[in-house]
């Protein structure tokens, strides 16, 4: 069996500042999820319109999720 450090290590002072909200704003975070619901949009809308609703909701939840693991990462 293996020891390997790099998994379980303390955070430093500089990961933690960004998972405590350094890095977070909710101004970046509106508008990731305002431009992956504007690109889902426009992706769904052109399987027809009853797939602009689906393509918004699911590229807003995507640019979301991506706007967080990018601030903590």
């Amino acid at each position: 069996m293996t020891n390997n450090d790099t998994v379980t290590h303390e955070l430093s002072i500089e990961e933690l500042d960004s998972v405590a909200g350094g890095d977070f704003s909710w101004k970046g975070f509106v508008g990731a999820v305002a431009g992956g619901a504007a690109a889902g949009g426009l992706g769904g809308a052109a399987g027809g319109p009853a797939g602009a609703g689906a393509g918004a909701l699911s590229g807003g939840l995507l640019g979301g999720i991506a706007y967080c693991v990018s601030s903590i990462f």
